[in-house]
């Protein structure tokens, strides 16, 4: 995705505008760096954590759901119900950092490491209140915008986007946030203008008060050359606008096949149930499969796996939520269907494409050597090989990396 890319989503396969670098990771080997260049090399003021799908507040809707069916009552009634809400959203998060801890989630933990890593600046903080988390259109805009408004706001207070810089550090869905973050801080006004339509009112005040920013800023938004984004495992969906930011790069736990031709590439994993590959039909096949999986044999599948079609409508706004998916998923050779029957043959055809490259910024395919064991198993494996970028102890090691390439790439 080029510069003024107008929300156009990312194409499976996808052709990069970089050569990916393939890489092994040791959890050792950087750990002695001073990370303090972070702030007097880089110019980053603040680094700005943020957990993916699943791990924040409301990650199936249900709060929200109770939110709205507490509109109609009167404004006594909603003084009561509306705190009790917050204080279950709040559990909820709580939860959740207590389950999974840092696997798979930004623990405070991991934030106090980060810091002591850092020194006294940049500022290391985790998003909060958190981000609902839930697996769709509408969750992944009602981030970027929020993040939009908490940009302006930070240059409001004084920050100097020609020479500060904020580090926007995300997990899996959390990465496409930022992808539509970066369209909106590139600033098109047609495009932004269409985007704002498509959502209608869905955004609530936090979207009426980020177009009203963007329409009293310039194109691009003076906060897009501060922002420095790093995803790890981000699927490949919503396109990237790089005149919205500053940098881009993309960390993927990956582990190559033998394919000296293509050490990028994916085998299609559990794809059983698509066209011509019935279970019936091809049970040993799926019975490896499903071990591949479970194993990380090629690393995250999660990654792999859940691109554009794997989303869960939210409960109550399906429509606005089809309506901005139409919006978002334009560029693709294929609407995503809304019956399961027709999305599946749809996103069959899109998991086959093998696609684990974003179209923009620095691809690192990470083999990561270790035999760390978390809660949830062997690191590698964790969460079918999404949880171990998160994990504190690996901190060291991919903060060095990420600085290197960033530093290459002419930040």
């Amino acid at each position: 995705m080029p510069r003024q890319n107008g929300f156009q989503h990312q194409s499976y396969p996808t052709r990069p505008a970089l050569a990916p670098v393939v890489l092994q990771l040791d959890g050792d080997a950087e750990q002695q760096l001073d990370f303090g260049n972070l702030h007097t090399q880089f110019g980053v003021r603040k680094v700005l954590l943020v957990h993916g799908t699943f791990a924040g507040a409301d990650p199936f809707g249900i709060h929200a759901l109770l939110r709205a069916a507490a509109e109609p009552l009167p404004v006594a009634a909603r003084l009561v119900v509306n705190p009790a809400i917050d204080r279950l959203s709040d559990q909820t998060k709580r939860l959740t950092d207590t389950i999974t801890a840092d696997v798979a989630n930004y623990s405070d933990a991991y934030r106090r490491h980060f810091q002591t890593l850092v020194g006294e600046d940049p500022e290391i903080s985790r998003l909060e209140p958190s981000w609902s988390s839930e697996n769709n259109h509408l969750a992944r805009a009602a981030l970027a915008v929020r993040l939009l408004n908490e940009m302006v706001q930070l240059q409001a207070d004084g920050f100097a986007p020609e020479n500060e810089r904020v580090l926007l550090w995300g997990h899996s869905h959390a990465g496409n946030g930022f992808a539509i973050l970066s369209n909106l801080l590139a600033n098109d006004r047609q495009s932004v203008e269409d985007f704002f339509a498509a959502a209608g009112d869905s955004l609530g005040e936090a979207g009426e008060i980020a177009r009203r920013s963007l329409e009293a800023a310039p194109t691009p938004h003076p906060m897009a050359n501060a922002v420095i984004v790093v995803t790890f495992g981000t699927p490949v969906r919503y396109g990237w606008d790089t005149g919205g930011l500053r940098s881009l790069v993309h960390v993927i736990h990956h582990r190559p096949i033998m394919d000296q031709e293509d050490p990028a590439a994916i085998v299609p994993a559990v794809t059983f149930g698509c066209e011509g590959n019935s279970l019936g039909e091809n049970f040993t096949a799926a019975t490896i499969g499903v071990a591949d999986v479970l194993s990380a044999r090629q690393g995250d599948w999660v990654q792999a796996f859940a691109i554009a079609g794997t989303d869960i409508a939210p409960i109550g706004k399906r429509q606005a939520n089809q309506r901005l998916g139409l919006f978002l998923e334009q560029g693709l050779a294929d609407v995503t269907p809304l019956t399961i029957g027709d999305r599946l043959k749809v996103t069959c055809a899109r998991w086959q494409a093998r696609t684990r490259l974003h179209a923009d910024g620095r691809n690192l395919l990470v083999d990561y050597t270790s035999s760390q064991l978390t809660r949830f198993g062997p690191a590698r494996q964790a969460v079918l090989g999404h949880g171990i970028y998160t994990l504190k102890d690996w901190l060291p090691s991919q903060l060095s990396l990420v600085l290197k390439w960033i530093e290459h790439d002419g930040v």
